[in-house]
């Protein structure tokens, strides 16, 4: 079964790489046919890969591949054209409310970056069928993200509870359409160091940010090596906490296929050197090539700049691509995916501990003399919700953390020193 199922996961990498390079055709799309005529045999299988697809969030990127490979009349070439026509739909709304809110926040002053899939989804060869469910956008800093909430609430966006605030405000339009406000780069890693690296280098992204035509409309972006760093910390952020799947690699794809200059890439080296995440960088790069369809050419400087041998080992990237398979979108199929540690001794579980009540308790957690009581709140709480909400132990989900911080601990995450020359 497990092959069988490895089987479907690699031919659906191979039909993304074909319609991530726009070349569904000629030898791509024979050599695809074969590898389906054998999948028809049975009929579930070719309902199983889109399934599959379906889960990553990526099935609408296949709209062009499959469209001379499935029968039109059919049930699974159906299922396709439906997942597309709402994903375009979607497409075109985000970018409306996108324009829409970026005009506001400059008529008051508040400088912003489109981020994550809205910003790279011009870079795909369809861009409207880069599936989004939101608006992410970044601002300067807490202050300005205030602002820009009150300007946004003052033209009937509502605040959403469960509001991130070390990290971004969540607000949903008139329309329906989910806003969130950036006010820093990503969530607090448990390393300060690498935090306060990040909150000096978003004064960077502003300082370097380009105006793109993103479907026909100018917006602000990050610059080419701040693109490929947030991209990076994004899927990094994921990775330590439930996981991530096959879409956002996707976006890795098509932004290094579109091309950066010798002088972006050195930026973006000297980036991921800093904050101590090169060799998380590495995989990923490696992943691409070998299951996206990534040039090599493209990999080459980052790959030289590494500890590429260990990342290249082939058992670490079989378990690499088990990881990202089994995540699905952001690893929210499976319970027990919770967190993945820098490590599997008892230090870690305690900084993990640790760093879950600074998240938690972003405000309290400023002051050491409450930290006994949120030691414990953070712990009692942590034990409720897996029981009540997740039913789940949370013995099951530390089994799952230890398992897949194996996995991390070659990286050796923010440790800048192991990768100077």
């Amino acid at each position: 079964m497990e092959e069988k199922n490895k089987e479907k996961e690699l031919i659906l990498c191979s039909l993304l790489d074909a319609a991530l390079h726009a070349e569904p055709h000629v030898e791509n799309q024979a050599a695809l046919k074969q590898k389906w005529e054998r999948l028809k045999q049975q009929e579930t299988e070719w309902e199983s890969i889109l399934s599959i697809a379906d889960r990553h969030r990526v099935l609408p990127l296949l709209y062009d591949v499959l469209e001379n490979i499935l029968p039109e009349d059919g049930a699974d070439w159906k299922r396709v054209q439906e997942r597309s026509t709402q994903t375009v739909w979607q497409s075109y709304r985000l970018l409306f409310i996108s324009r829409y809110v970026t005009g506001l926040l400059k008529d008051a002053g508040i400088d912003t970056i489109l981020l994550k899939g809205s910003g790279v989804a011009g870079l795909y060869p369809v861009p409207e069928l880069r599936k989004s469910g939101d608006v992410d956008l970044l601002v300067e800093n807490g202050k300005m993200a205030q602002e820009a909430g009150r300007c946004l609430q003052m033209h009937g966006f509502v605040a959403e509870s469960g509001h991130q605030e070390n990290h971004h405000l969540t607000y949903m339009s008139p329309e329906g359409i989910r806003l969130e406000l950036h006010s820093a780069l990503v969530e607090p890693f448990d390393s300060t160091e690498v935090n306060t690296f990040l909150e000096k280098c978003q004064k960077d992204f502003f300082e370097n940010r380009v105006t793109e035509n993103v479907m026909g409309v100018d917006f602000f972006l990050a610059s080419p090596s701040y693109q490929a760093f947030y991209l990076l910390l994004h899927m990094l952020q994921h990775f330590l906490r439930s996981g991530f799947g096959l879409k956002l690699l996707c976006d890795w794809v098509v932004f290094w296929e579109h091309g950066c200059t010798a002088e972006e890439e050195a930026k973006f080296l000297t980036l991921v050197r800093e904050c101590g995440i090169l060799n998380f960088a590495c995989v990923v790069m490696l992943f691409c090539v070998r299951y996206l369809g990534l040039s090599e050419n493209k990999a080459q400087f980052l790959e030289k700049a590494g500890e590429a041998g260990a990342m290249k080992e082939e058992a670490y990237l079989e378990e690499f691509f088990t990881e990202i398979m089994e995540a699905e979108e952001f690893g929210e199929a499976d319970s027990k995916r919770m967190v993945a540690m820098r490590g599997t001794g008892w230090i870690d579980y305690i900084r993990e501990f640790h760093h879950q009540m600074h998240l938690s308790h972003p405000k309290a957690g400023q002051y050491k003399i409450l930290y006994p009581i949120l030691w414990v709140r953070t712990f009692f709480g942590f034990v409720y919700r897996n029981r009540k909400l997740r039913g789940i132990s949370s013995i099951a989900i530390l089994k799952n953390a230890k398992k897949r911080s194996r996995l991390v601990t070659k990286m050796k995450l923010f440790q800048k020193n192991k990768y100077e020359e």
